[in-house]
């Protein structure tokens, strides 16, 4: 999918952090138990995800890909402060974290830009899945602080990124419905 330029970037960017992460072992072998450490590394995850779209299709799971009612309504994900969210994220540099996830951005094809959207939230989702095991781990062991500063890291990270590209989606689609409709109505109307 991705061109040798492309593949290249990517294992470039694997093998940086795959160096880091042995350098840092190598200085202090406890590093793994660190929350902090996990954080940067769920950071780190979605910056290797980001150079992976570009060679690879990312998905959410099957069974999570679709909008369900509930969240189209909107009602949960207001109560939450989703919307509020959204609107730091469009309204601040935090805009930068991700260009191609808006329409207006590099990609102006909704296609693309439902496939963005898609490959945005699917990173969010396994770098929040790739954390669970460490936050059962600090639970287990009672260590409550760390798991509290983990789950708001996990919260601010990747659960309210997902929830604004579910929501995202969900709008973009109705607008390509709306538009399909209004294509064939005037495809029916002419003569």
């Amino acid at each position: 999918m991705g061109s040798t330029g492309q593949w290249l970037r990517f294992w470039g960017v694997a093998a940086a952090y795959g160096v880091t992460f042995w350098l840092l072992l190598r200085a202090d072998p406890g590093i793994v138990e660190s929350p902090w450490f996990v954080v940067a590394a769920m950071v780190c995850f979605l910056g290797l995800m980001s150079v992976a779209k570009e060679v690879v299709r990312v998905r959410m799971p099957r069974a999570l890909r679709g909008v369900r009612g509930w969240e189209a309504r909107g009602r949960a994900y207001r109560a939450v402060g989703v919307p509020a969210f959204g609107k730091l994220l469009r309204r601040t540099p935090l805009r930068l974290l991700n260009r191609n996830v808006y329409l207006a951005g590099r990609t102006r094809d909704a296609g693309a830009l439902a496939a963005q959207l898609e490959a945005a939230e699917a990173s969010h989702f396994w770098a929040a899945l790739l954390v669970v095991p460490f936050m059962v781990r600090l639970a287990a062991a009672g260590s409550w602080h760390a798991l509290f500063w983990v789950a708001v890291a996990q919260a601010l990270v990747n659960l309210y990124p997902i929830l604004h590209l579910r929501i995202a989606r969900h709008r973009l689609d109705r607008l390509a419905a709306r538009t399909r409709s209004l294509s064939k109505s005037r495809a029916s109307d002419a003569p």
